[in-house]
């Protein structure tokens, strides 16, 4: 088992109860792949309805995606799109509209939608995706 460096402190998340299997897994998570996943979601949701949306409707249209096109793939756990969100965020392709939202409790929360950049970069990953 590797030593983590100063770098896996800074980008990996860990649990408390054990770093190590924490950074394990958290190298095993195909990030690239998961925010291809959410950008796809998102433009998709979009061609229905303009409108910014909730994290937990993303959530369910990429999880109907995924089981679409990988119907034999294990379901996405249930923070991946949050997280996936967060990191497109801060990269410039999503960014948080407004905090209008409603969760599925009924609480208030965050609505997200592409940025100018993240939707050629969806168009992208969409196309893409079509030549698979």
């Amino acid at each position: 088992m590797r030593q983590p460096t100063i770098e896996d402190l800074l980008v990996a998340p860990t649990r408390e109860g054990d770093p190590s299997t924490s950074f394990e897994a958290a190298g095993r998570v195909k990030t690239k792949e998961k925010q291809r996943l959410t950008l796809e979601a998102l433009l998709e949701l979009r061609r229905h309805n303009a409108a910014p949306v909730e994290a937990w409707r993303v959530d369910r249209k990429a999880q109907r995606i995924h089981e679409r096109c990988r119907p034999q793939a294990r379901p996405l756990g249930e923070s991946t799109i949050r997280t996936r969100l967060s990191e497109l965020c801060r990269l410039g392709l999503v960014e948080v509209a407004d905090q209008g939202g409603r969760s599925e409790a009924g609480g208030r929360c965050s609505r997200y939608r592409l940025t100018r950049a993240g939707m050629a970069e969806a168009k992208e990953v969409r196309n893409g995706s079509q030549d698979d």
